[in-house]
């Protein structure tokens, strides 16, 4: 029997071994034909099981995502509506300095090990003593780093309430900051951990209840007792939210055994933690100076009711952002962490993809379309100005979607040099064009410049990529 095929084939016995691809004759004696087509039947039908349970996962990781981001959204609508209508915006105002405090200092002990805590756990997700050192040495970094920053509160909280409130009146409130950070990190640890072993309905169970939780304190604190109760309700309530959470893990409770596991430490992934933490700071410190440059500078050019159009923008663009970006964490890292080959790698993008662009695009047209309902639903008449940003700023945040969910493989991979020159260059463009194109365009140059600074970072992002697989000798 005679079957045209492109391999290269070598006899063994009675039989052919198929081997690299090219064109040629084959002779197969004794049924092999029947076999070789049945082999085949199965491979194709394993390739096309893998293809299709890979989408059933993005899909399965999307749903439940939805239910955190909503779940998130909604809390944080509620409770920046009741402090808003009770505080007014100076109450608003000094929320907002404390979140950003309370920011800053989870940024060394939680936050920045994020992508890190969530590539190391799924890495490691089938070896269950490598995962105790690695939650282990997280834990106990994080908790130690909390004493140690919690202290420093402590003993400088009435500078800290001059720099945060203008005041040394929240003297207090410092304190109970320093007492509640390693609750703060805990938290936040143990999402992150749910997220690399990919435990999603867990997940949704321990976000949804920080979001609810964390509200329900804040507003019934900022109606209760007013401004003070208040800033004390968002200290507290993470502390409420751990002690629920430890009954909510269930199984999961075990993770919490590695805590004072002090045998378990590991020097190793401190160092590879230590790294995430440098790349995480590097980003933080980077975009919190280039935002408030822009918004000093437009400030200046164009005046301060401007700037506020412009940190509407940001705020909204935030909103609906926030399930896009938290899906590259929540499915991506994870997924990209497990595989070194080129060819997942490029089927995971294309999944993530294929699913997200036209969500993007449908989710961005109806957003244009009731840009002025958004604004007066969220803000007020006031902020109806900034309509005329939404074009450019939605171009930008398109093509940042695409930028960030690539950027992934440089946690998954840990290209620390890649990261720091594209995030570098990237946010040194997008203030240098905003210096230039203010004047040229008004405050629509600032989301103009955000757009090309963007499209630039996703060319610089992909350069790497391809860069780092040529050298691995896999593309």
């Amino acid at each position: 029997m005679v079957l045209f095929l492109k391999t290269k084939t070598k006899k063994n016995g009675n039989s052919y071994l198929v081997h690299k691809q090219d064109l040629v004759f084959v002779i197969f004696p004794n049924g092999f034909f029947a076999n070789i087509v049945y082999s085949w039947q199965k491979i194709n039908f394993r390739m096309k099981f893998r293809f299709l349970n890979s989408k059933r996962q993005f899909v399965k990781a999307s749903y439940y995502n939805a239910i955190i981001v909503l779940v998130r959204a909604l809390s944080g609508i509620i409770t920046s509506k009741v402090i808003a209508s009770f505080l007014g915006p100076s109450g608003l105002a000094l929320f907002g300095n404390l979140r950003n405090f309370i920011q800053a200092a989870s940024s060394f002990t939680s936050e920045g090990y994020q992508n890190g805590t969530i590539r190391y756990v799924a890495e490691c997700s089938d070896n269950e003593e490598q995962k105790n050192r690695i939650t282990a040495t997280i834990f106990q970094l994080s908790i130690g780093l909390a004493l140690i920053i919690g202290l420093i509160l402590w003993l400088f909280s009435s500078t800290w309430s001059k720099l945060i409130f203008h005041t040394e009146s929240y003297e207090y409130v410092i304190i109970i900051l320093g007492v509640g950070l390693p609750f703060f990190s805990l938290n936040l640890l143990i999402i992150y951990i749910l997220n690399g072993l990919e435990h999603y309905k867990k997940l949704v169970i321990v976000n949804s209840i920080l979001s609810i939780v964390n509200m329900a304190v804040v507003v019934f604190s900022v109606i209760q007792y007013g401004l003070s109760g208040g800033l004390v309700g968002v200290i507290i309530g993470p502390i409420l939210v751990f002690i629920l959470n430890f009954f909510a893990l269930g199984k999961d409770r075990d993770l919490l055994n590695t805590v004072f596991r002090f045998d378990l430490f590991s020097i190793d992934v401190l160092k590879n933690m230590n790294v995430y933490l440098l790349m995480a700071v590097y980003s933080t410190a980077i975009v919190s100076i280039t935002f408030l440059m822009i918004r000093n500078l437009i400030t200046e050019k164009l005046g301060a009711q401007d700037a506020g159009f412009w940190e509407a923008m940001i705020r909204i663009s935030s909103f609906y952002l926030m399930f896009f970006i938290s899906l590259t964490s929540f499915y991506l890292l994870p997924r990209l962490s497990k595989t070194n080959e080129f060819k997942i790698f490029k089927k995971e993008l294309k999944g993530f993809y294929s699913l997200s662009i036209p969500l993007l695009i449908m989710g961005f047209v109806i957003i244009y379309f009731l840009r002025f309902v958004l604004l007066n639903l969220l803000l007020s008449e006031e902020f109806l100005p900034t309509s005329s940003l939404f074009l450019w700023q939605m171009i930008g945040d398109f093509i940042s979607i695409l930028a960030i969910a690539l950027v992934k493989q440089f946690h998954a991979k840990l290209m620390v040099k890649a990261y720091i020159i594209c995030n570098g260059i990237l946010n040194l463009l997008y203030f240098g064009l905003s210096y230039f194109f203010i004047d040229l365009y008004g405050l629509v140059g600032v989301v103009k410049a955000y757009a090309l600074s963007y499209l630039v970072y996703l060319l610089l992002v992909i350069t790497f990529i391809l860069h780092y697989y040529k050298r691995q000798k896999v593309v």
